[in-house]
């Protein structure tokens, strides 16, 4: 069994989603206005490539949580759009916040014991 304590919000999210940018993917999806997301755009965001997130919008696509837009303008961007009704995606943001306020706390208390073991040390 792996230890509990999570290097990073990436290590946080392969630990409970079985993918390190399954979180980020989903946080995006919650927080766009209007439930489109570019993987491009966000992945520049993050600092990352696009294709990191290939893996997490499939299975998004497979369970019916998001579509691909057709493309109406001369944009080569491909976007897709979360499916579902809004308290369903109202819900995921309210779930992934607990999350990220839970890593939050886990990293502040980690960093705590550090600096007293390592004051012990000195």
């Amino acid at each position: 069994m792996r230890e509990a304590g999570p290097e990073d919000e990436r290590s946080f999210s392969e630990r409970l989603f079985g993918s390190r940018y399954r979180l980020e993917l989903l946080a995006a999806f919650a927080a766009a206005p209007d439930g489109r997301v570019n993987l491009g755009v966000l992945a520049e965001g993050k600092g990352v490539r696009a294709a990191v997130y290939y893996p997490a919008i499939r299975d998004l696509l497979a369970m019916r949580l998001a579509v691909r837009i057709e493309q109406v303008t001369r944009d080569r961007r491909r976007w897709y759009e979360r499916s579902g009704d809004d308290s369903l995606w109202e819900s995921f943001a309210a779930v992934i916040g607990g999350l990220q306020q839970h890593f939050e706390q886990i990293v502040g208390a980690d960093t705590g014991r550090r600096a007293r073991h390592e004051r012990v040390r000195a």
